[in-house]
């Protein structure tokens, strides 16, 4: 459990400053230091309860969500409210997302967009520890419902923080809800985010996947995010990633954990072909690269090589990397000789 940047009393006091950055950080310190204190990680029900300055936090945390203060202090505010579980910051934040600007009726700017994405991370927070208690399942299922009507807001910050919180909240109740949603966004921006929330379902379903490879073989395939889908599809063991993983072999910085990814995909079915498996083999050639990533290439080779061929080329050459100079590169020889032994052991039953 991290500590926090302020102690508790510090951050009381820091809470009457005239002084906003002062007060910003008792806004993120507060909330943090009570759960700090109490020796639990947050978010946590009703935590303020179970501290003898409980009160006084509470009290401080509701100053700075008064709506003289700049937003930055509110948002903060909101979030260490949910992060001790008190319920009333629903009521206090949800107009925040029905208002073009949290309030101020006119504009819609940064500080609009800040209490949005504040609002839904309180509510995502406050839904944690209701769950982690066992307790408020009427409160849990409006946030629920809040999160995914935010989904489909107009503002489209507000949709890319809703994408992140559903799965936060629903965990692969989350998949249904996501996979439409990205099937109907426009935005870029929104539509990353989005795959990036799919990713973090573990692992992701039928749903999930199938959205994921009709953006692979759309025009997004070969962009940024036709990677992280691939990446994601690899994850739930989809042999339909290989071919986008092997042509980000040729962008370096994409290319150690596309070769990670290959490695998890092994000889999933349909096994690689023989120009796949070339593909790599190419790669392990090139005397320049890193030595690390000439063992992620040499171990995906492993991987992707039936492993009763005697003559496997990947482990020919995780053989030779053993007596590499740099000992973090003999370490990750050893790491993938590991792994090799426990696949092939859970593999055949043992």
């Amino acid at each position: 459990m991290l500590a926090p940047d302020l102690t508790l009393a510090a951050a009381l006091r820091d809470s009457k400053s005239t002084d906003d950055r002062f007060r910003y950080q008792a806004a993120e310190n507060l909330a943090r230091a009570l759960l700090f204190e109490l020796r639990q990680p947050g978010p946590r029900w009703r935590a303020a309860a179970e501290h003898p300055q409980g009160e006084a936090v509470l009290e401080a945390l509701r100053g700075l969500l008064s709506a003289h203060e700049p937003a930055v202090l509110r948002g903060a505010a909101a979030v260490g409210l949910s992060m001790l579980g008190e319920a009333a910051v629903l009521e206090l934040t949800t107009p925040w997302l029905r208002s073009a600007d949290g309030g101020d009726a006119g504009k819609d700017d940064e500080d609009a967009a800040y209490l949005r994405e504040s609002a839904i991370m309180a509510a995502a927070r406050l839904h944690r520890a209701a769950t982690e208690a066992d307790t408020a399942p009427e409160l849990r299922h409006r946030i629920e419902a809040l999160v995914e009507d935010a989904l489909r807001a107009e503002p489209p910050d507000l949709r890319y923080q809703a994408a992140q919180a559903l799965v936060e909240l629903g965990g692969s109740r989350a998949e249904a809800p996501l996979a439409r949603a990205l099937r109907e966004e426009e935005h870029p921006a929104v539509r990353e985010g989005m795959v990036e929330a799919l990713s973090l379902l573990d692992p992701p379903g039928p749903a999930a996947c199938e959205v994921l490879e009709e953006l692979l073989r759309g025009p997004e395939g070969v962009e940024g995010i036709g990677f992280e889908a691939a990446m994601t599809l690899a994850a739930a063991r989809r042999s339909s990633a290989r071919s986008r993983l092997l042509a980000a072999l040729a962008v370096r910085h994409q290319r150690d954990r596309a070769l990670e990814a290959l490695a998890a995909l092994g000889r999933t079915a349909p096994a690689p072909t023989t120009e796949q498996v070339e593909v790599v083999v190419r790669l392990g050639e090139r005397l320049w690269l890193p030595g690390v990533t000439r063992v992620r290439a040499a171990y995906a080779l492993a991987r992707m090589v039936p492993a009763g061929d005697g003559d496997n080329p990947g482990v020919l050459r995780l053989l030779r990397l053993r007596w590499h100079p740099r000992p973090a590169v003999r370490e990750a020889v050893r790491d993938a000789f590991t792994n090799l032994e426990q696949l092939a052991a859970r593999e055949s039953g043992g």
